[in-house]
């Protein structure tokens, strides 16, 4: 299972993006993720961080920031996020993540805006594109746990419960 497989791979800022890739790559991507570390970061990179902090378990200490990382203070976040373990750090086998928040309906469009752009090569309806189930169904409301009316056979938030 790889990190995009876990659902980390939408959620982790770049800093610790690059840690699990100068685990996995040797001097040229360690002497990157050093760089990183260094390097001003812009806009993008504190967004980012802000989203991590939102959807990073309750178990781990994620500074407010992320300013000023160095390499430790990351691999211990990856660890407590199980994506390494070890001295040295060492990437192990992650496991899957369920992330579940409660969005308002901008945030859900945020959301939707950033999975479409992670899954470039997927053929899948946008959210948005989507007749509303409430008018196509009778107007109940679907459970996220609950078949999907569609009649696919999945629960409503594994098809278009999205």
């Amino acid at each position: 299972m790889s990190l995009i497989d876990t659902g980390w791979a939408a959620w982790l800022p770049f800093e610790l993006t690059a840690a699990l890739e100068a685990l996995a790559g040797g001097a040229p991507a360690r002497r990157a993720f050093r760089q990183q570390l260094a390097a001003e970061r812009d806009d993008a990179s504190r967004e980012r961080w802000e989203r991590f902090r939102l959807v990073a378990p309750s178990r781990v200490d994620v500074p407010i920031d992320g300013e000023g990382l160095d390499e430790d203070e990351c691999y211990a976040l990856l660890e407590g996020l199980g994506l390494v373990a070890g001295t040295p750090p060492r990437a192990v086998q992650p496991e899957a993540v369920e992330l579940v928040l409660t969005l308002d309906e901008d945030e859900r469009r945020e959301l939707d805006a950033i999975r479409s752009a992670r899954d470039l090569g997927s053929t899948s309806t946008p959210t948005d594109a989507l007749p509303s189930l409430k008018a196509s169904f009778g107007g109940g409301d679907v459970g996220r746990n609950d078949p999907c009316p569609c009649g696919s056979g999945q629960k409503f938030k594994k098809c278009h419960g999205r």
